[in-house]
């Protein structure tokens, strides 16, 4: 994270998160009227539930051998 933006949240500011376009996010923190930006970070995509079936019966062959 930047340097002013840890200094906003160890001081106390508020921190919001900001939704963008994309599947992306940001969090901002305000403190004394000003605004100090976090990095831009992407939204975790979830595993489908073929895919979570998939990993399951790969783990299960595994075992049973």
């Amino acid at each position: 994270m930047p340097v002013g933006f840890n200094k906003c949240v160890k001081n106390g500011g508020r921190v919001r998160t900001k939704k963008l376009s994309g599947g992306r996010y940001m969090h901002i923190c305000f403190l004394n009227g000003k605004s100090y930006a976090g990095e831009i970070k992407t939204k975790l995509k979830k595993k489908s539930k073929i895919a979570k079936k998939k990993i399951i019966r790969k783990y299960k062959r595994k075992k049973v051998k």
